[in-house]
């Protein structure tokens, strides 16, 4: 039996189970960093190679038990360095913060490459972990999986990629899919039923585009249009054309020309005399427009779209998490679009001490360092059974957790199942217009 676990004893929100909605019982690492200020002095240690002085931490003692050894996989060398050390950070914030004497970090470097994450990961089992952590992108997760299946050690990894989840493996990422139908239901339930949906022809794209017609499949009422671009184009010019049907439409306007110049009607006449000055080819056929899309792209599209004609006075911009970045909010074409994100409020704290402490912007992907180390950090407070603290039981718990990313739980196919609000982008920031559940009871997913 767990017993309870307080969310608020620490600087940050604690990750704890929750039960019924309420909280219960490498060579070339980076140095690590010193804690910040509001944080506990840490009682963990990471650990620092074999041979080192520490070696693994706190020795076991009748006081604080066998150590925990937890391996954390990242790129943290090479040209996705960046990612894996931001993540470093949080994770080593987490270990800070729950300050419990057993745990013990050990970063290892992946390289971001697919030999580096087996030798990483072969190294972690030579050292005699108790669980993995990352690695961060897809193919590091397959490369590291094939050595860590087998081995009784779970991995809790970063990628979004599903085809690299299961037997074993965890992925603690946001799921496209979910975040889809979060948006898509939540703009049916506000009454909208013509969609469509502009998506880069990639893997994530194929993934969003399967979930955006399941999303829409068996809602009455509810038509979709679904057109691709190529994230390489030099111009978006040619999909927005056909998302608009912009050569029909003006087709269409042709004939409506040709129509009124035949009537005598004064009424027609002057609606002629419109057509002719204003060039009007009439509103698109759709009423909400996913756009699957970031950085770059996405600031092309907001006066790409206008010019083809699609008023986003009239129709609903809907993004994906890629949404959820300070530059894309601040876009001043997507005023008024839905987003689906984590509770802003939650992970707050962390963001605060995270930019302040180290210069970092925390970020749906920074965070999951963070709620890693803390979902092992609570696991291991919370096990009478040390040999069962990390079993695909305590893992899969129903009820789930909640960390800085919101509330979740890990599914026994190896997916995570989120709790999502829905985003307004306002002139003052995003806005929340439809908070995220509290509770996965009753279950978010049938």
């Amino acid at each position: 039996m767990r017993r309870d676990l307080p969310l608020a004893r620490l600087p940050v929100l604690l990750l704890g189970l929750l039960l019924a909605g309420c909280a219960g019982g490498p060579s070339d690492a980076p140095a690590p960093r010193a804690p910040a200020e509001a944080a506990p002095a840490p009682s963990g240690a990471l650990w620092n190679g074999p041979g080192a002085e520490s070696g693994f931490g706190t020795p076991a003692s009748p006081e604080t038990g066998a150590p925990i050894r937890i391996a954390l996989l990242l790129p943290l060398t090479g040209p996705r360095a960046g990612a894996g050390q931001d993540i470093l950070l949080a994770a080593e914030m987490a270990l800070f913060d729950f300050a419990d004497p057993k745990l013990v970090l050990m970063p290892l470097d992946t390289r971001g490459s697919r030999d580096g994450a087996a030798m990483a990961a072969r190294q972690a089992l030579d050292q005699g972990v108790d669980i993995v952590l990352g690695p961060l992108f897809s193919e590091e997760v397959a490369a590291a999986a094939g050595v860590t299946r087998g081995s009784g050690r779970p991995m809790i990894a970063f990628s979004s990629d599903s085809k690299v989840a299961g037997n074993g493996v965890y992925l603690l990422s946001f799921s496209p899919e979910q975040e889809v139908q979060r948006i898509v239901s939540f703009a049916v339930s506000r009454g909208y039923r013509r969609f469509a949906a502009l998506l880069p022809r990639s893997a994530y794209g194929d993934r969003v585009a399967e979930a955006f017609k399941n999303a829409t499949a068996g809602v009455e009422g509810v038509t979709n249009r679904l057109v691709y671009y190529y994230p390489d184009s030099a111009t978006l010019d040619a999909p927005v054309r056909e998302l608009t049907d912009q050569d029909a439409r003006r087709q269409a306007l042709a004939a409506d020309i040709a129509r009124l110049e035949q009537s005598p009607d004064s009424a027609d006449q002057q609606r002629l005399a419109e057509l002719r000055a204003r060039s009007l080819l009439g509103e698109v056929d759709f009423e909400t427009l996913l756009i699957a899309s970031s950085g770059g792209h996405l600031r092309a599209l907001g006066p790409l779209l206008r010019r083809y004609g699609v008023d986003p006075e009239k129709v609903r911009y809907l993004g994906t998490g890629l949404w959820d970045d300070p530059a894309t909010i601040a876009e001043a074409s997507l005023m008024g679009g839905w987003f689906p994100a984590s509770q802003p409020a939650v992970g707050s704290q962390l963001a605060t001490r995270m930019q302040a402490d180290f210069n970092v912007r925390l970020t749906p992907v920074t965070s999951l360092g963070y709620d890693a180390v803390a979902l092992v950090a609570t696991l291991a407070a919370g096990a009478e059974d040390p040999a069962a603290q990390f079993s695909d039981e305590a893992l899969t718990n129903p009820a789930g957790f909640a960390g800085v990313t919101g509330i979740f739980r890990l599914r026994p196919g190896g997916l995570t199942e989120r709790a999502l609000a829905v985003m307004e982008i306002q002139p003052q920031g995003a806005t929340v217009i439809d908070p995220a559940p509290a509770s996965f009871l009753p279950p978010l997913v049938h």
